[in-house]
């Protein structure tokens, strides 16, 4: 009666947000479980419906059942060695990441028989990925999943150490795509000391044989030494950590902040002085090149190791000189915060002053934004406008919407910038973001006023038509805005 008199007055019934018809478990159970079940017989045709029933029944009837149906699965998969074809690797995949679930499933009852299964799961992965033209994508995520959860169902299985060990092992040994070095991590646990150091003899067996026999050419060398950090990790063994680099590594910017973070974490400060100081960027040697990142890295564990050994004036001084070298805020801010009161107002000005005459024009606009300073970014873009970078569109994104409301003329020499690069170099992924540029400079133009030494923006415009006309997609995508060009 109330819907219907809702509708005589002209509005419109509500529909009920539920619909009947939405497919959702709710819904679905409400056609029974006679209904359900003749529908599920009629998509058993499907193979992978068919697997998943099955599985199901054996779920419910028994875990040893369940566990031998997953075990003849895993079997048949093992026995075949003919490529996928990249039609059918979502279909592998999926059939492949049910068994999984099903074995994780299968822990709720029967951990041993699970921990067994996922190893026999985990030991096709090379087997598998070799009959794939990469070892990225849906199948090898698998992999990498069940790697991952192995350790909670080996924690609940409590193993037998040593075989335990053997069957790892026997994994890494064949872990030809290296994805298996974090499974010693994984284990370690349910392993026990005991369990860790034989696998650990083990690698470090192979290892000698190997290099011997090979003169230190295996293949196989990296994913046992990966293996053999996480296993000295997981054992808190700093010394067997170091053990597994070669001595030249050591001395390595990368390697040597690696081993002084342990140290650290120990309370072995001096030794991790001692170690960052071997492997200092400067001082690094072979044909091991320091980048960006790992000098980063060095030298944020090397400000560590001196705040922990009392060498906090020397950390200052090194915070100030990274700073001046990088621009770095963080380093700044952790700085400033350790100056006495007062000092600290002197040194953001000289900060500042080092920021404005940054060699790199980037790197000193993200610095005044983030801090932030927009007075200041806004007169580096003025004072410096012929440095600006177009091809940078986040920074200048970012930069512009922030300087927009109270300096219009640097964020539409910003805007500029951007628009100009898009449309010289042709960068027709970016031209709708370019139109919409144009479109914001102009509302810009009536609030800058005066353009001073810079060109207003019909002016700019017009110098763009006549450079840029034939940029048809760009002509496209202001059209598609409301405008011309």
């Amino acid at each position: 009666m109330a819907r219907k008199a809702a509708a005589t007055a002209g509005e419109k019934p509500k529909v009920r947000k539920g619909s009947k018809t939405t497919l959702s478990e709710a819904n679905l159970a409400d056609l029974g479980a006679e209904r359900l079940a003749a529908i599920l017989l009629d998509l058993a045709s499907d193979s992978h419906v068919k697997r998943v029933l099955r599985l199901e029944l054996f779920a419910e009837a028994s875990a040893e059942g369940l566990a031998l149906e997953i075990s003849k699965r895993l079997a048949t998969i093992g026995k075949s060695s003919s490529r996928i074809h990249w039609r059918k690797r979502p279909a592998f995949a999926r059939d492949l990441d049910l068994h999984r679930r099903m074995i994780e499933r299968l822990a709720q009852d029967d951990a041993t028989a699970a921990l067994s299964l996922m190893l026999d799961l985990l030991d096709l992965a090379s087997p598998t990925l070799d009959r794939l033209s990469q070892p990225d994508g849906p199948i090898g995520d698998v992999f990498l999943t069940a790697r991952d959860s192995i350790g909670a169902i080996a924690e609940k299985a409590v193993p037998e150490p040593i075989a335990l060990a053997e069957r790892t092992a026997k994994i890494l040994a064949t872990d030809y795509h290296a994805q298996m070095g974090s499974l010693a991590s994984a284990l370690a646990s349910a392993m026990g000391p005991q369990g860790r150091a034989h696998l650990r003899q083990v690698l470090e067996t192979v290892l000698a044989m190997n290099a011997k026999r090979l003169r230190g050419a295996d293949p196989m060398a990296a994913v046992y030494k990966d293996a053999l950090r996480r296993l000295a990790d997981a054992s808190g063994d700093i010394d067997a950590f170091e053990a597994t680099f070669a001595p030249e590594l050591r001395r390595t910017p990368l390697v040597s902040a690696e081993i002084a973070r342990r140290l650290l974490a120990a309370g072995r400060g001096e030794d991790a002085l001692a170690t960052l100081q071997a492997g200092a960027p400067g001082e690094a040697r072979g044909r091991h090149p320091t980048s960006v990142e790992e000098r980063a890295a060095w030298e944020e564990v090397m400000l560590e190791a001196l705040e922990a050994t009392g060498h906090r004036q020397e950390a200052q001084q090194r915070r100030w000189a990274e700073f001046e070298r990088t621009l770095s805020i963080p380093l700044l801010r952790t700085y400033l915060k350790g100056l006495p009161d007062f000092d600290d107002v002197e040194a953001e000005d000289q900060a500042k002053a080092v920021a404005r005459r940054f060699p790199r024009f980037d790197t000193a606009l993200a610095f005044f934004v983030s801090w932030p300073d927009f007075p200041a970014a806004s007169r580096l873009v003025l004072s410096r406008s012929g440095e600006i970078n177009g091809a940078d569109d986040v920074l200048i994104t970012e930069a512009a919407r922030r300087l927009e409301g109270s300096y219009p003329l640097a964020a539409t020499l910003l805007l500029r910038a951007s628009i100009q690069h898009v449309l010289t170099y042709g960068v027709a992924t970016r031209y709708s973001d370019a139109a919409r540029q144009l479109l914001e400079a102009e509302s810009l133009a009536v609030m800058v006023g005066d353009f001073g030494e810079y060109p207003d923006h019909a002016s700019f415009v017009a110098d763009l038509r006549a450079t840029h006309a034939r940029k048809q997609g760009f002509r496209a995508e202001l059209e598609a805005l409301g405008a011309s060009f």
